[in-house]
């Protein structure tokens, strides 16, 4: 049951991050956007793109970043065209090698940068703000799992609040997490194979837990980074969700004002 509900969380994670990914910067994709992202985006490509090769794939273009554009925007997203001998096999394999490698940035950062954001997370966690380990198994299980993503979230807000920022180690480890998590959705690739990816991971996470009992306590040590990365993401969809909703009604309010200036001009011509 543990792998299960761990293919559901890493399902979430994905789609949350394509949504953080697309709501950030609109339907155009500002050339900031990118920029901010780079490190995840880097890591993204470099595994997809080792995923190709491995699998007899040719690439023929590789951007990371999107061409310059009119105001400052780019005019495309971070591609990775590739040509493979095998048509499902190739994407899926790539998509894999391109989500282990932001996972594998994400532990590398936890344990190199990130001991003290994670410690201090782990502590607020223990009250069993965490991520849940089993499905709900009815309707108030469900809401019950609903409401502790508000405590998750209320948790990370005050680990936040808690951890030494004049540590160097905190800011880059918070933002690197946040890169590599967002870029744990690979964009502009094969929807299916990435999907495809996911429940491939998590079977053969299954496998080896059924075959190391070791393993499964080591999945069970790292759960803390999971819930961590979960509310991250779940974070930046929120904060995403406001500002896309503050901007689209300014953006309506201006509109607005510009239709009755103009109806006036042409009514007093």
């Amino acid at each position: 049951m543990l792998y299960v509900i761990l293919a559901v969380w890493l399902f979430g994670l994905l789609l949350m991050g394509h949504g953080v990914y697309r709501l950030l910067g609109g339907a155009d994709r500002p050339a900031w956007v990118h920029w901010v992202l780079l490190p995840g985006s880097l890591v993204s490509a470099m595994g997809y793109i080792f995923g190709s090769l491995i699998t007899g794939g040719e690439i023929r273009r590789a951007k990371l970043m999107p061409d310059a554009g009119s105001g400052g925007k780019g005019t495309a997203e971070p591609t990775t065209e590739a040509t493979t001998r095998l048509p499902f096999v190739g994407p899926l394999v790539a998509s894999l090698v391109s989500i282990v490698a932001c996972a594998a940035a994400i532990y590398a950062a936890r344990t190199y940068l990130g001991e003290v954001v994670i410690n201090a997370f782990s502590d607020n966690i223990a009250s069993g703000a965490s991520l849940p380990k089993a499905l709900p198994n009815g309707s108030e299980a469900f809401w019950d799992q609903m409401q502790r993503q508000v405590s998750i979230l209320h948790r990370m807000c005050d680990t936040w609040g808690q951890v030494p920022w004049s540590n160097w180690h905190v800011p880059v480890f918070i933002y690197l997490t946040a890169c590599l998590s967002i870029r744990l959705a690979p964009v502009q690739r094969d929807g299916r194979a990435t999907l495809t990816a996911v429940v491939v991971l998590a079977a053969g996470i299954a496998l080896a837990g059924a075959v190391s009992e070791r393993f499964t306590h080591t999945m069970t040590d790292l759960w803390p980074l999971l819930t961590y990365v979960w509310a991250n993401l779940l974070f930046l969809l929120a904060v995403s969700l406001a500002l896309r909703g503050v901007i689209t009604l300014v953006l309506m309010i201006k509109g607005g004002k510009k239709a009755a200036t103009t109806k006036a001009t042409k009514q007093a011509a």
